[in-house]
């Protein structure tokens, strides 16, 4: 970074001179690379740099962000002071002499190739290989696109507490985007393969191949899918790629944010029966390999673990600093938010559903009729939700059937949960995608054992 920290007091003052009680100085500086690969053909590359300050002040239970890109010692003075300004009052703080430390704890990701180290040609190999490979495994493809992305992102947080933290963050991805056809009907998707590594995440071929080929005979699946009349029935949820029903089900109702608008149904329920007694529900942005992952949250708190309810007991929220005011209670290392531009909020990390002790194939060969869901895509989180299926099989007899097509799971996230009633042995994590909200895209994952809900609406024709 290229902020003097001699000159953070000097902010300071000025931040706090009309009488806020805790100021803080968010530093970012992030390189993005894009590379767009359409049949095999490069048609662009794209380099993006991401260099800013956030000055964020809070006086009571009042909050004021003030953002500049200009890091040079006036501009952050004429920040500091119309942040100031905005935060209101006229009480002058006495100048603070400010040593800042920090525990400097280490990000969970170790990166071993940084991606500024690899050239184009390589990354455009990449997505090439992708390419071949997937038009090899089937003549109804009709067209494909590659894109690649790496990021890497440095980021300083000071505050008037005299508290320090720095973090780096690096992540790999390629989105694959294909059309089918059989001739009469055409079908298209997009899949990410998305890795918080550097260019390791492609150095073993056979990992981004099978994603591939997953990708493929999921959508070729899509050719012979039958509708399905709308019902309430069991629902099975296949470990990994699932735990996005709790993400948007319950995890955004969990986020301080959500509990001091009341626009939660878990107000009031601390303590309280929630779910069954099988749903124990965690964010840890403390685990290696995931995407959520992170040395600090962007407040500067060191992540930890979180959980949130346990055998079907809410245990606590996810509490940003201004959040942890407003509720009068501690600040759980949530504070997160998608660039310098976007002052912090509650946030999920790394959301997963622990596991229990049942069977998995007894979930399917108990069912007479239901739902099988593999996979799921987008969604919409609140009191209700509602989230796409991209991959889904009718059950029965126990057994799975038919592919489905153009199903949708909707339903009050507070009431599905306590219909859980099983919970499997065996723990699937999955890539990672992006999570959007009131401080932007964050990088979040969901996931779960496999897991079965006794009975749910789920939308179809």
């Amino acid at each position: 970074m290229s902020v003097d920290k001699r000159i953070m007091c000097d902010i300071f003052r000025t931040a706090l001179s009309t009488g806020g009680d805790f100021a803080e100085v968010f530093l970012e500086d992030k390189d993005e690379l894009r590379i767009n690969c359409d049949e095999g053909l490069v048609t662009g590359i794209t380099t993006t740099r991401i260099k800013g300050c956030g000055i964020y002040i809070l006086k009571n239970k009042k909050s004021v962000y003030v953002y500049t890109n200009d890091l040079s010692r006036s501009a952050l003075l004429r920040t500091a002071k119309r942040a100031a300004e905005f935060i209101g009052g006229s009480k002058e703080n006495a100048p603070m002499d400010l040593i800042f430390n920090g525990n400097e704890p280490m990000n969970p990701n170790k990166i071993v190739i940084m991606p500024s180290s690899v050239s184009y040609n390589q990354k455009k190999d990449i997505l090439k290989d992708m390419i071949t490979y997937a038009y090899s495994l089937d003549s109804r493809i009709a067209h494909i696109q590659a894109t690649y992305f790496d990021t890497d992102q440095r980021i300083e947080i000071f505050n008037s507490l005299g508290s320090y933290g720095q973090d780096r963050r690096i992540s790999s991805k390629v989105r694959l985007h294909a059309t089918i056809t059989d001739g009469i009907s055409y079908h298209d998707d997009w899949e990410d393969y998305t890795r918080p590594q550097g260019f390791e995440a492609f150095q073993t071929r056979q990992d981004y191949l099978d994603f591939v080929a997953q990708f493929i005979h999921g959508l070729l699946g899509n050719i012979s899918a039958v509708p399905f009349e709308s019902a309430s029935v069991p629902v099975v949820f296949e470990g990994g790629n699932c735990g996005t029903f709790w993400h948007e089900a319950c995890g955004h109702q969990l986020e301080s944010y959500a509990i001091v608008r009341n626009s939660s149904d878990f107000v009031g329920m601390l303590g309280k029966r929630v779910a069954s007694e099988k749903v124990t529900l965690v964010d840890d942005g403390t685990i290696p390999g995931l995407y959520g992952s992170a040395a600090i949250d962007d407040e500067g708190s060191p992540t930890r673990r979180n959980v949130l309810i346990e055998n079907g007991i809410l245990k606590g929220y996810m509490i940003d600093r201004l959040g942890s005011r407003l509720l009068n209670m501690a600040p759980t290392a949530s504070g997160r938010r998608q660039s310098y531009t976007f002052p912090p909020t509650s946030r999920m990390t790394n959301t997963f559903l622990e596991t229990g002790e049942d069977d998995e194939r007894e979930m399917i060969s108990s069912l007479e009729k239901g739902v099988f869901v593999k996979k799921l895509g987008g969604g919409t989180g609140g009191r209700e939700f509602s989230i796409a299926v991209k991959e889904g099989f009718l059950i029965e007899a126990g057994k799975l059937t038919k592919r489905l097509k153009g199903l949708v799971l909707n339903g009050r996230g507070i009431d599905l949960i306590k219909k859980v009633d099983r919970v499997g042995k065996v723990q699937v994590t999955e890539g990672g995608s992006f999570c959007g909200a009131s401080s932007g895209l964050c990088p979040v994952t969901s996931y779960q054992p496999r897991m079965r809900i006794s009975n749910m609406f789920v939308g179809g024709k």
